[in-house]
């Protein structure tokens, strides 16, 4: 049983974990593994063998020592202590594990024996609750762990270190929540962190050298839920074979890569709350080729970003237009005919006065015995100068097919064609959305006018969306 006792874990100013220094070794200089910095002069090297001419005297084998064959039958932990200090971090890190009381059960150096079992409590800080359970073997030829462990209210602030080196910004206000899966084996460490974070705040950006800087302050008002809690899962994964190992880097590294998730694909991360079971991307809308017009599918997705935005009060949404000219150019002269024949219908029914709109066009339907009708009033209509006319000067009477395919070679698709068209798109976007998100929150974008950049597998023709904070 060990009562009242006292451990430390530390993370030198080189990365290096003192546990690593736990084993003697005859070639170096004792050190201390309590300590946070071992200054102690290396031990000499050995001597050279003497030589004579060309013979080198015969060099002596040492047998190797017996393994070490250590059993211990279980522990006892009552009220013990245990304190982190993270040197590699500036500032440094310390946290104390107190209250520790446990057991730990049968464990030694034999190949193949089975881990112990591990159930500890204790407070952080004497503050915070924390439960540890699992299996554990600190003496296997190279350790094994396996444990879970659940942390609750722990004060944020006291992690503002970790904050200023990955994030640019020390927190000055919150509260985490925080249930892991650790687990080492070979040296190799993979853990789950579930984070649950509530009354996240920052401080002023931290200007000194060599500090990351990332958006954390969107980021936050991404992450954060209608009740202002952040609920998320950081994978971690690490070697202690890394000279630079630290734990905490490793978490904080993590989020900061969860941080940077968020603003450079910050509608990827929200899909997993407002896409639905397939965790669809919510940064765009699709067009058919050629059209401005929204149909089901984009006016469903449109819905959910209103939801977001409901619950994203401090953000704002922006809407960039775009084209793709291999696939609109071609949709161009395609839609604009169907348009001009729709237009001579709803002006038959409507009057000249009828609303033309992208929408209201797209909403008329032309049956198989109007079409041709409607289109010989189109193509009359149409003023292009490449008519073909007759020997006297009239306008040459053509078969449907000839008249519609030189209406729609003589459509323009150039780069204004192209720049109106994404405008439209992204214009019909922010139409739909009047009346249901504050107009304030909503800006429009210069239009992009080609493919460049669309990383995933959606439609090229689109309009994509971006977030900014109010």
């Amino acid at each position: 049983m060990l009562s009242s006792f006292y451990a430390r874990m530390i993370v030198n100013a080189n990365g290096r974990l003192n546990l690593s220094d736990v084993v003697a070794k005859p070639e170096t200089a004792p050190v201390s593994v309590t300590r946070a910095e071992n200054n102690a002069p290396t031990a000499p090297a050995a001597p050279k063998p003497q030589t004579s001419g060309t013979t080198t005297a015969a060099t002596v084998a040492t047998p190797a020592p017996p393994a070490a064959d250590i059993h211990i039958g279980g522990i006892t932990l009552v009220n013990g202590q245990l304190n982190y200090t993270d040197n590699f971090i500036k500032p440094n890190y310390t946290a104390n594990l107190t209250k520790l009381t446990g057991k730990v059960g049968a464990f030694g150096t034999k190949e193949g024996a089975p881990p112990a079992d591990l159930a500890v409590q204790a407070a952080l800080d004497d503050d915070s609750p924390v439960d540890i359970d699992g299996t554990i073997n600190p003496l296997a030829p190279v350790a094994f762990l396996d444990i879970k462990g659940k942390a609750n209210d722990v004060e944020l602030t006291r992690l503002s270190a970790y904050s200023t080196r990955y994030t640019g910004y020390p927190i000055t206000q919150g509260k985490l929540t925080v249930d892991v899966h650790y687990a080492l084996d070979q040296g190799k460490l993979n853990a789950d962190n579930h984070i649950f974070i509530t009354q996240l705040t920052f401080g002023d950006r931290d200007e000194s050298p060599g500090i990351s800087h990332l958006p954390v302050k969107l980021a936050v008002a991404l992450l954060k839920d209608s009740d202002g809690n952040i609920d998320v899962d950081v994978p971690v994964s690490g070697s202690l074979d890394d000279p630079k190992f630290s734990l905490g880097g490793l978490v904080w590294r993590a989020i900061g890569n969860l941080i940077a998730k968020a603003i450079t694909a910050p509608f990827r991360l929200l899909g997993a709350a407002f896409g639905g079971s397939n965790h669809e991307d919510l940064g765009y809308v699709e067009f058919d080729p050629g059209s401005a017009n929204l149909d089901a599918k984009a006016q469903e997705r449109l819905g959910k970003i209103v939801a977001m935005l409901k619950q994203k009060t401090s953000v704002n949404l922006d809407i960039i237009g775009r084209v793709d000219p291999s696939k609109d150019q071609d949709g161009l002269r395609k839609v604009t005919v169907d348009d001009m024949v729709r237009r001579e219908k709803l002006e038959d029914q409507s009057g000249k006065q009828a609303d033309t709109s992208d929408a209201a066009l797209a909403a008329v339907k032309i049956t198989p015995d109007e079409y041709e009708r409607y289109l010989k009033r189109a193509y009359k209509h149409d003023d292009f100068k490449s008519k073909p006319h007759n020997l006297i000067g009239m306008q040459k009477s053509l078969e449907p097919d000839e008249m519609r395919s030189l209406m729609e070679t003589n459509v323009p698709v150039d780069d204004k064609a192209m720049h109106d068209l994404a405008e439209r798109r992204a214009t019909a976007v922010q139409t739909w959305l009047h009346g249901k998100v504050d107009e304030k929150r909503v800006a429009l974008k210069d239009p992009k006018l080609t493919a460049e950049g669309i990383d995933d597998k959606g439609k090229t023709t689109r309009a994509d969306f971006g977030l900014h904070q109010s």
